[in-house]
């Protein structure tokens, strides 16, 4: 039974991978492909793993904390609202505000993005690496390289992040490892990861000097790599160790 398991979470884990960069790779206005692509993710977990894919996707919340997800949110879209035009200024740019099919769009991206690096990935590695730090390292360092690779090589620019981008990318991976850890579902990854995702990634850039349309890996790089991001990364990821460590029950314990 385990080693069947086993081949089923490594099946899950290239299926979704193999979907995943599909919209990013239609372009502009792509926001139906998300949900197609969380739909597709869907149907196969259910295939592999049968009534069981819920827990294996991360999503077989209590029904408290879908409640209290939801309200992270909006909590955490409205500080992103809040915080990001300091780093759009500091960078040097101008934003137009996403509309809403973008938005709903950038939702199901967060949730599929969840689903691959937090539930199947570290349900995999968990069977083999007994330390939630390790795992939490380890994973985050794979969530910073796969944006570096998807900017670097499948996008027309092939431009390399920054060393401060990619730490911030770095740190959120640990506090949304640390996250699911905790909790053992995506519920409260998914909050953090989406609220902060549907304020800024849909909309529209430009130099704020010369008032030039800047392109997504552009846009990730000034964005992300502003000092002020950077720092609250960090702290997020510090906390998250905080939390990880009081709730030893559904972290430690099953390891």
């Amino acid at each position: 039974m385990q080693w069947q398991q086993g081949w089923a979470r490594s099946i899950a884990l290239l299926v979704v991978a193999a979907l995943m960069p599909w919209p990013l790779l239609l372009g502009p206005d792509n926001c139906w492909a998300f949900i197609l692509v969380t739909a597709a993710i869907v149907g196969a977990l259910r295939l592999l793993f049968g009534p069981q894919w819920k827990s294996y996707a991360g999503l077989n919340l209590p029904a408290t904390h879908v409640l209290i997800a939801l309200v992270a949110f909006a909590v955490i879209a409205i500080g992103s609202k809040m915080l990001l035009p300091i780093a759009y200024e500091a960078a040097g740019l101008k934003a137009n505000a996403p509309n809403i099919e973008e938005q709903t769009g950038f939702l199901f991206q967060a949730l599929n993005e969840e689903i691959f690096f937090r539930a199947l990935m570290i349900g995999f590695f968990i069977q083999y690496v007994r330390s939630a730090p390790v795992i939490s390292f380890g994973l985050a360092f794979l969530f910073a390289a796969a944006h570096f690779l998807l900017y670097r090589f499948s996008n027309p620019m092939h431009l390399a992040l920054s060393m401060a981008s990619l730490a911030t990318l770095f740190f959120a991976g640990v506090a949304m490892n640390n996250l699911y850890l905790a909790f053992r579902h995506i519920g409260f990854s998914w909050a953090l990861h989406a609220g902060w995702n549907v304020v800024w990634l849909p909309a529209a850039f430009y130099d704020a000097a010369t008032n030039e349309r800047l392109h997504e890996p552009q846009v990730f790089d000034r964005v992300l790599g502003s000092p002020t991001i950077v720092t609250m990364a960090c702290a997020m990821a510090v906390l998250s160790f905080v939390l990880l460590g009081r709730r030893p029950l559904t972290s430690a314990a099953n390891l």
